[in-house]
């Protein structure tokens, strides 16, 4: 299962590279000033989760290498900017094999137009040693989605919609797939796995956890995901209030979980949206060191779907 070692990283404003001037942030009144610097705490104090993570079919000289991911970023503020640029740098430091990007870059069209240039920037600071691949989610659909893939093929990740690709990493080959979004209605799991091998080793990303439901008979090596920002307000032993965003089950709103045969990793996002809170829910930097997954252990069923009673909120 997974060891997470957290590591807070402080969030310092530092110069940026922009052509215009950052906006001027109101200060809030004095009397308020000591929950504003809580409040601000819980959404920019990033933790860097360290996870071991089972990847099956994974070979034995693939064991150990490194790989971070991001999700959520929702970049609609000029801090959330900050947070990207900072979560950037603490990438880098972990010198990573790969760099996974789950989807939802912005909320909407007014705030891609405003942050995309930064946006661009920010990514192309990533250096990862084998690359930096990424797939679209539900907001990206809804901003603009060749507009927010160009960005990310601009900062130099590789874009995965419905497709997938090899990559030579020790000698061995790993196939990175990449599913387009579900709620979107653009999700196509057959398609993205095209021409992937039975004995293939494959790294999943599906913006969307409940993507699982319609993939789990390819035999994913290991899924990431995001979409649900962890469940956005947790509770000690019982997790997230929220019951209406996933389909297979409120424990795969964060965290290392078992999907049957593999597991899926549900990333908490570095951003907010609509409600701009967290309790005890901080954002995340993933940092996985991949191992082989011990396919003769017991393995628990597939989560039965739930029905939906009402339509969910936009995550």
């Amino acid at each position: 299962m997974a060891t997470a070692n957290l590591q807070t990283i402080e969030a310092a404003a530092e110069p940026r590279r922009q052509r215009r001037q950052p906006a001027r942030v109101r200060k809030p009144p004095i009397a308020l000033r000591p929950l504003h610097r809580m409040w601000r705490r819980t959404i920019d104090g990033v933790e860097l989760v360290r996870v071991d993570l089972p990847v099956r079919r994974l070979s034995a000289a693939l064991d150990g290498i490194v790989a971070c991911q991001i999700s959520d970023l929702h970049v609609d503020r000029e801090e959330d900017l900050i947070r990207l640029q900072n979560a950037v740098r603490t990438i880098n430091r972990e010198a990573p094999d790969f760099v996974f990007l789950t989807g939802d870059y912005f909320s909407g069209p007014d705030t891609m137009r405003r942050y995309l240039g930064e946006f661009e920037r920010a990514l192309a600071g990533l250096a990862p040693k084998a690359g930096v691949f990424a797939i679209a989610g539900n907001h990206d659909h809804w901003s603009s989605f060749g507009t927010v893939s160009q960005a990310l093929k601009d900062a130099g990740a590789r874009m995965l919609a419905n497709a997938n690709e090899r990559v030579a990493v020790r000698g061995e080959e790993l196939v990175i797939v990449g599913i387009d979004d579900l709620w979107s209605r653009r999700a196509e799991p057959s398609r993205a796995f095209a021409g992937v091998r039975e004995d293939d080793c494959t790294i999943v990303l599906a913006h969307n956890p409940d993507t699982a439901l319609y993939t789990r008979h390819l035999a994913p090596g290991v899924m990431l995901s995001g979409h649900t920002h962890g469940g956005v307000v947790r509770i000690p032993f019982y997790g997230s209030l929220i019951r209406s965003v996933l389909r297979i089950g409120k424990e795969y709103y964060a965290g290392l979980n078992r999907y049957g045969d593999f597991y899926i990793y549900t990333n908490r996002g570095l951003g907010t949206f609509w409600v701009r809170i967290r309790i005890n829910c901080r954002p995340e930097i993933s940092r996985f060191r991949l191992t082989p997954l011990d396919e003769g252990a017991r393995t628990a069923g597939p989560a039965k779907p739930r029905r939906r009673r009402r339509k969910p909120r936009h995550a």
